[in-house]
Parts: C-alpha cells; sequence; structure tokens
C-alpha cells in the first residue's frame, strides 16, 4: 500500500511503476502530479484501490487491463484527462469511445473483432466440428454418446 496524498509532490508518474507487481492499494490524490498517466498501470493487476484525483494529469486514461475497474471520480480534478470512464471525450475520439482499437501495454496494436472472432472460430473447430462428424459416423457417435452417457449417468 502506498498513499502520497495530500503531500504538494510534483512530477509525474514514471513508466516502471508496473514493476511494483504486489501494489494493492495507491493514493496519489491532491498533490500537483503532472503529465499522462502511465499505460504500464494497466498491468498492476494486484491494485484494487486507486485515487489520482485531484492532480495535473493530462492526455487519454490508459482504460485497459486493471485500469478498467476503476470508476470516474478515481480520475476527478484533472482537468487535462479525457477518455472512458470519464464524460470527456478525446479529440478525434469517435462514436464507439475510443474502445474499437485497444492497443496492449507492449503497444501491439489487436482489434476487439479478431479476439471475437478466434472464441467464436475456436468454438466451432473445438465443439460443433466433432459433433457433426459423429453424428455421421455410427461407431463415432456411439463412442461419444456412450461417453456422454457415462459421464451424465
Amino acid at each position: 500500500m502506498l498513499n502520497l496524498s495530500r503531500n504538494h509532490i510534483t512530477g509525474h508518474i514514471p513508466e516502471n511503476i508496473s514493476r511494483l507487481h504486489q501494489l494493492s492499494s495507491l493514493d496519489l490524490s491532491s498533490n500537483m502530479f503532472f503529465g499522462v498517466i502511465p499505460r504500464s498501470m494497466s498491468s498492476l493487476s494486484a491494485l484494487g484501490y486507486l485515487n489520482l484525483s485531484y492532480n495535473n494529469f493530462s492526455g487519454v486514461i490508459p482504460f485497459i487491463g486493471q485500469m478498467t475497474t476503476f470508476n470516474a471520480s478515481v480520475f476527478e480534478g484533472n482537468p487535462g484527462l479525457c477518455g472512458a470512464p470519464l464524460d470527456t471525450k478525446c479529440q478525434g475520439e469517435g462514436l464507439d469511445g475510443g474502445q474499437k482499437n485497444v492497443v496492449d501495454e507492449k503497444g501491439n496494436g489487436y482489434l476487439d473483432e479478431w479476439f471475437y472472432l478466434s472464441v467464436g472460430l475456436g468454438f466451432a473447430v473445438g465443439v460443433l466440428l466433432p459433433f457433426f462428424i459423429c453424428t455421421f459416423s455410427k461407431s463415432c457417435y456411439e463412442v461419444y454418446f456412450g461417453f456422454v452417457n457415462k459421464i451424465v449417468g
């Protein structure tokens, strides 16, 4: 746990804050921090409490990973911040809220659509394909549904 609130600290949050793997609570509120919120903070999986309110942070909130678990109150009082979960949209942000093209912490871009496509294909290949093969082959049908009957029964 790290609470540095109300200390008039200036500066920025270092990018290597992600090395604090076991950090469960971080309160930097009511200081004079500035700059962008590091994308690496989204990899702090143990972080259950965060308060960055009333500083001078600016730019887009890295609303990915662990950062998606926090609401707008965590970021209030930073007039330069924009993006989810705040109501303030970033310049050039489309109707999808800027969430369509997500970038992971290593900077590799991927689209949400590819994720859902791969889940659908994985289901089809892993479940539906064997089911259809077994329905057309009597020996496969007997083995497969015999196994299912043993498990269910």
